[in-house]
């Protein structure tokens, strides 16, 4: 998605998110008038059309089973105060999957990185708990090269077995 070109827009597009994250809101015309309501007289039904567009916005059931907007989960960016290279702490492979270790909680967050290169780097996909990632490797005859492109790309130590 593009920045917003002045103030005015980003403030309208950081009101906007938020409305949708509320996950109450069932139509183009009722974000428009919720917007209207926060300041932003002049934003038309197209212009909230666009915005949804944008940012990926999809139509879902929300808590009380109703279907309004929200965004998907995948738009979430994870937020760290720590370098990446802190979080991950250790790397094995056993030839058919790769482990990575992380600090406490530290799991999710790289397991959305590594989803985010998939198929540039030959993972196939993802599971994090808490502390562990477990990669699948598209090829486990590539499990080595694969492993070594993470390695390199987090800065953490390996130990394979």
């Amino acid at each position: 998605m593009t920045q917003p070109k002045n103030k005015d827009e980003q403030a309208l597009l950081q009101t906007f998110k938020a409305l949708i994250k509320q996950g109450t809101y069932r139509s183009q015309e009722e974000l428009s008038f919720a917007l209207a309501e926060k300041g932003f007289e002049q934003v038309s039904q197209s212009k909230v059309s666009r915005m949804l567009a944008k940012l990926g916005a999809v139509k879902t059931r929300n808590s009380q089973n109703e279907i309004c907007y929200n965004l998907p989960d995948a738009l979430i960016i994870p937020k760290t105060k720590h370098p990446i290279e802190t979080i991950a702490l250790d790397l094995q492979h056993n030839n058919y999957q790769i482990i990575l270790k992380t600090g406490t909680g530290g799991a999710p967050l790289m397991a959305r990185v590594l989803d985010s290169l998939e198929e540039s780097i030959g993972i196939m996909g993802t599971i994090a708990g808490d502390d562990t990632v477990l990669i699948i490797p598209e090829d486990i005859e590539k499990i080595e090269a694969i492993s070594q492109a993470i390695v390199d790309l987090l800065d953490i130590p390996t130990r394979c077995r």
